[in-house]
């Protein structure tokens, strides 16, 4: 007998996995952490361990436990830490190590091969285009105008007041009038002989410039101070065409960023969570990570949906991958999705809306095939030995 040691979803498409196969197997949702006298007889019967609960720290423990009271028992664990992994391959016999994302993307990335390799997306729509253009527009700050205009009726009026009492050319007037306004003037043309109304009206100028100059400066540290942030939390759009956009940054979209830019692809990974560490590797990898909700159009225009040859949703929720899928699909761009729901990934695979994928399934049949593979005939049959002279 197979013994499957987990609650989760993985667990149970195991189970069902090998029963598919006629295999006697086992399903353990429960076994807590003092209980050895259970797990001894829950291990007794078993030919194989197969641990898939979805925390690594559990999987580890149960490893140990289970290799002190079997020392012979082999066991199939799934662990995503690669230190984790090598240790206990290395301290343990009998162990095949697996992790659901390293088995799903594989998978994942295989299928964006051949899509890219068909061709891809052939032309943005024109509803693509547009969103561009309205995304990637040039927006002015109002406040900035507003200082613009009032510098403008500023300067060049009284350019030409200055040019008249002084007995100035326009130019030097105007030249006058900015060296105040921006306060640096330079003594060579002054108000000293000037008429006291004359001086008032250029005691006002200063003011005004001041006042200008401290609003110049304030939008102009705003705008910096602003724009890195917005590099900091990845809400900077992407300039090219042709690149990969996948939603989701967690074990399974950080191996497919890996798989594809190793085959050279252009990444633009969309996260939610702005501490997330898979996300920090990837943008000290030099990919392009915004860090924002992959449902919003917004967030699909800072990555350029429109221009990208492929997209592919592999978060933890089908809802999600689903509405990014269809925001793809409207901008003419292909597209794969994860789909834990098997009745949702057939509904979406045969309407042709995308390749729906389930890491789930991809994860249990390696689990399934690693299990049978670590079964010895003693341990499959328990059969007596035939007796001599028979066959």
């Amino acid at each position: 007998m197979i013994v499957v040691a987990g609650s989760g979803p993985l667990a149970g498409a195991i189970e069902r996995n090998l029963q598919r196969r006629q295999v006697d197997a086992r399903r353990e949702t429960l076994l807590r952490d003092d209980d050895d006298e259970r797990l001894e007889s829950l291990l007794g019967g078993a030919s194989v361990l197969v641990l898939a609960a979805g925390d690594d720290s559990s999987n580890v423990d149960l490893a140990l436990r289970a290799k002190r009271l079997r020392r012979d028992l082999p066991l199939v664990v799934r662990l995503f830490d690669g230190a984790l992994a090598s240790y206990l391959t290395e301290t343990l016999q009998d162990v095949r190590i697996l992790s659901m994302s390293g088995v799903a993307a594989p998978a994942f990335a295989e299928a964006a091969d051949r899509l890219l390799a068909a061709g891809g997306k052939q032309s943005a729509s024109a509803g693509g285009r547009a969103d561009s253009w309205r995304a990637r527009r040039f927006h002015v700050d109002p406040v900035l105008g507003y200082a613009l205009l009032c510098l403008f009726l500023l300067v060049f009026p009284s350019a030409l007041f200055f040019s008249r009492v002084l007995g100035l050319r326009y130019m030097d007037g105007l030249y006058f009038v900015w060296t105040t306004v921006m306060t640096v003037g330079y003594g060579d043309i002054s108000l000293k002989e000037a008429s006291d109304g004359v001086k008032l009206y250029g005691m006002g100028l200063m003011l005004a410039g001041a006042g200008f100059i401290a609003i110049l400066f304030a939008i102009l540290s705003d705008w910096v101070m602003g724009r890195r942030l917005d590099m900091l939390h990845g809400r900077t759009a992407e300039r090219g065409a042709g690149h990969v956009v996948i939603a989701g940054g967690g074990n399974i979209g950080l191996r497919i960023a890996r798989l594809l830019a190793g085959g050279g692809r252009r990444l633009v990974l969309i996260e939610r969570d702005a501490q997330s560490s898979n996300a920090a590797a990837l943008r000290d990898a030099g990919h392009h990570i915004v860090i924002a909700d992959a449902t919003r159009p917004e967030t699909l225009q800072l990555a350029s949906l429109h221009t990208a040859a492929l997209v592919i949703a592999v978060t933890d929720a089908d809802a999600v991958n689903l509405q990014v899928v269809l925001h793809a699909r409207r901008c003419g761009v292909p597209a794969i999705m994860r789909a834990d729901s098997p009745e949702l990934s057939q509904h979406v695979n045969t309407r042709g809306d995308a390749i729906a994928l389930s890491p789930v399934d991809a994860a249990a049949e390696r689990f399934a095939a690693a299990a049978l593979e670590l079964r010895t005939p003693r341990r499959q049959d328990r059969q007596p030995a035939p007796q001599s002279g028979t066959r």
